[in-house]
């Protein structure tokens, strides 16, 4: 039995509206694969938030332990970095000598980095490079400072 147009438009709406919020529950879903990367994560020292390991590095130098934040972004080509964030802070988080890599689909998910957490200078080039590889327009990148952890271990949530 056919409907009328009159019947099939309530029907249509409520298809759309189911379609959107399927939509909108895929794309605000975590997504990474969860596990640990690189070596062990060391199981002496809790993990601080990454703004107690930026205070300690601003008073320091430098922080060396767990850090934990939320990971926002992740190189698209390979994985190469990821950033690390709080609600006031990042830091972008490489891996020693490139041993491993993050899934190239990871973000919106918690992690804990194990690693040397310090302020850097990148160059225009560097931020460029950075940029690109994150999948963002890098004609817009200028030289900054910014923090840097060089981890040894990442565990995803």
């Amino acid at each position: 039995m056919a409907l009328t147009p009159l019947e099939e438009a309530p029907l249509m709406a409520r298809m759309i509206r189911i379609t959107a919020a399927i939509l909108v529950v895929l794309a605000t879903t975590s997504h990474a694969a969860s596990g640990e990367y690189g070596a062990p994560m060391p199981s002496a020292g809790d993990a601080v938030s990454l703004a107690t390991a930026i205070a300690r590095a601003n008073a320091d130098g430098a922080f060396e332990g767990k850090i934990r934040g939320r990971v926002t972004e992740v190189c698209r080509k390979k994985g190469c970095f990821m950033i690390l964030a709080d609600a006031a802070h990042y830091a972008r988080v490489t891996f020693k000598d490139y041993r491993f890599f993050v899934p190239t689909d990871t973000r919106s998910v918690d992690s804990t980095v194990f690693g040397r957490l310090e302020a850097v200078s990148l160059t225009r080039a560097e931020a460029a490079h950075f940029a690109a590889d994150a999948g963002r327009d890098p004609s817009g990148a200028a030289a900054t400072r910014e923090y840097s952890i060089v981890a040894t271990s990442v565990v995803l949530d």
